[in-house]
């Protein structure tokens, strides 16, 4: 048998559509896992923009309250002043683990567990895509905390 370019390599037509359609789908992993990559920085970019104007949003509101006279008011007023304080420590905390998975994204290792250099599950990321870690070492660390 002589091979498609009559080299004669007997199973050379045989194994070229096979070895064309790995190649194929190599290339396609590798380009699927690029889209992915760009889905999670586009989610990770929005909610960074979303949290960026909603701590704007609150330092402009907490600034321009003006006094209460009244003390039912006033105490209804600092109680609220008080939930957008805690509220926008938690926006904060979150921009600072947004932005260190884009810092993650650039430096090519998003998506591996910091603790255990694992890769992170595809599920958790796409409920969690600014996680740091897998499932197992957050487990393993809240149990510490606790």
């Amino acid at each position: 048998m002589v091979g498609r370019e009559g080299r004669g390599f007997p199973f050379q037509a045989d194994c070229d559509p096979h070895h064309s359609r790995q190649n194929n789908m190599r290339h396609s992993i590798r380009r699927m896992d690029a889209q992915r990559m760009r889905r999670f920085k586009t989610l990770l970019v929005i909610r960074q923009h979303e949290l960026r104007l909603r701590i704007k949003d609150n330092q402009q509101y907490a600034r321009g309250a003006e006094p209460e006279p009244d003390i039912v008011d006033q105490a209804a007023s600092e109680s609220e002043k008080g939930s957008l304080f805690k509220r926008s420590d938690r926006e904060h905390q979150l921009l600072r683990a947004i932005d260190s998975a884009l810092d993650r994204i650039r430096a090519g290792s998003y998506g591996k567990c910091l603790s255990c250099t694992k890769d992170i599950d595809e599920r958790r990321l796409a409920a969690i895509p600014w996680t740091p870690y897998c499932i197992q070492c957050e487990e393993a660390s809240e149990t510490v905390t606790r």
